[in-house]
């Protein structure tokens, strides 16, 4: 047998591998026998057959396997044993032909494809800064806390008509341009709104003042402000299916309710801070609503930090990846997502992507970067406090609810992978905030959001 690698260019090179018939025989004769004993060829008592039929009837596929998983293994060892820093996996080769002709050859070479991992060097400086915004919490933003507090905890009545806070039921149905159900389209689904939180004002004025058995049409991305998600869960089509939805939804409102916001006093804050200490009046309530809020953004203004460390990196290290390997390999293994005719534009972001994991791992095998249990446990606890963040929960790092529902998914090796991914890369920016200059920027919540929408991408 014979391993050996031909680089094509500093990034792509070809692994061959050349088996001959003493380094595979052994194996294939005791899969043969194996094979025997078990065999059940007419003519013959079960296990009985010669080994010569068995070798006729199975010989060329025995070895095909065994050839496969040799090839496959030596591959795997040669990669590790030469420490090949490779990225993606090894897919079959289109520079150098493989010779797999088992019908009449006895001696197979296989070729594989790889691409190396660029070698670089990190260029994060003292003299570099950074911005870190300190966001001041007025009374504007505690008034506007408590009163989507208070709507959270409000009861629902049956209302005649609606208001803007109102919760709309409504059932909806896809329209062909004839203006009837459109065949195959999305058929009738309920669905529910709060007229106020629709960002087209002209379409939110249509849904105030409107009563039961309200019929309309409009652009149901429209409705649901165009996110994604909320269209998805709510019509229950796939994220990709969501472009290509008719501008035309007929909508007949079912129902409409009205949120009674509940007083402030002690039923209030008890139902609002259960498990934890309640208030004792308005002036305590407010204050508690203050700490909450900046302890909120100051974890906002830590992640747009992290939003700004993660550009930096990207702009302080440029490097080439073997592109064309990569799109090959995505195209190969991800069949389902990557295409020919898709390749160039969904490799963009992949690129990015493995770009910064790059930029990452160099920074943690350079400061010698590990994860700990209890790291990995507290991480995805701020993981899923995040996500119910989302959903108006607030839940300490404490509540029993949270912890228990971490324990069970760290049965999980993906979302403990995932988790360690997420403290490596917390480790590694807290590195680079140890290094690059960081000025405190003072400014509103109004002013913060002003300069986070205007620099996302």
């Amino acid at each position: 047998m014979n391993i050996r690698l031909e680089k094509h260019s500093e990034l792509e090179a070809t692994v061959v591998v050349d088996l001959l018939k003493e380094d595979y025989q052994e194996k294939v004769d005791s899969q043969i026998k194996k094979i025997q004993k078990t065999a059940n060829i007419n003519g013959f008592r079960p296990g009985k057959a010669p080994l010569g039929m068995i070798k006729k009837l199975y010989g060329k596929s025995v070895i095909a396997e065994e050839i496969q998983q040799m090839a496959s293994d030596k591959l795997n060892n040669y990669i590790k044993d030469e420490s090949l820093d490779i990225l993606g996996y090894p897919i079959g080769s289109e520079k150098i032909e493989s010779s797999l002709d088992i019908e009449n050859s006895e001696e197979f070479t296989f070729a594989f494809d790889i691409g190396l991992a660029p070698s670089f060097d990190l260029n994060i400086k003292e003299k570099d800064k950074l911005e870190q915004f300190k966001i001041e919490v007025s009374d504007k933003e505690v008034d506007e806390d408590i009163d989507n507090a208070r709507k959270r905890h409000a009861k629902l009545e049956e209302a005649e008509k609606s208001d803007a806070e109102a919760i709309v039921y409504a059932e909806v149905t896809e329209l062909g341009e004839d203006g009837n159900p459109l065949e195959g389209g999305v058929g009738t689904k309920p669905v529910s709104f709060v007229p106020s939180m629709i960002e087209d004002k002209k379409l939110q004025k249509v849904f105030i003042g409107i009563g039961k058995d309200f019929e309309t049409s409009c652009d149901v991305r429209k409705l649901f402000n165009n996110n994604e998600a909320v269209i998805t869960n709510s019509l229950g089509v796939p994220k990709e299916a969501v472009a290509d939805l008719s501008d035309k939804f007929s909508v007949k409102v079912t129902e409409i309710k009205s949120r009674i916001l509940p007083e402030l006093n002690e039923e209030y804050y008890t139902e609002a801070f259960q498990g934890q200490e309640i208030p004792k009046d308005e002036a305590e309530y407010r204050s508690r609503v203050q700490e909450n809020l900046v302890k909120y953004y100051e974890n906002e203004a830590s992640l747009w930090l992290d939003h700004e460390i993660g550009d930096y990196l990207m702009e302080k290290h440029k490097f080439d990846l073997p592109d064309e390997f990569l799109k090959r390999w995505l195209i190969t293994t991800k069949t389902e997502e990557y295409n020919a005719e898709n390749i160039d534009e969904k490799y963009a972001q992949e690129r990015d992507a493995l770009v910064r994991r790059l930029i990452i791992d160099k920074i943690a095998a350079e400061n010698e970067l590990k994860s700990e249990q209890e790291e990995i446990i507290q991480e995805a606890k701020l993981y899923y406090m995040g996500m119910y963040r989302q959903y108006g929960m607030n839940i300490n790092m404490n509540d029993d609810f949270l912890t228990e529902t971490v324990m069970k998914r760290l049965g999980e090796q993906e979302f403990i992978s995932q988790m360690n991914d997420r403290v490596i890369y917390r480790k590694a920016y807290d590195k680079v905030k140890e290094t690059v200059t960081i000025k405190d920027k003072k400014t509103t919540v109004e002013k913060y959001f002003e300069h986070v929408n205007k620099h996302k991408h």
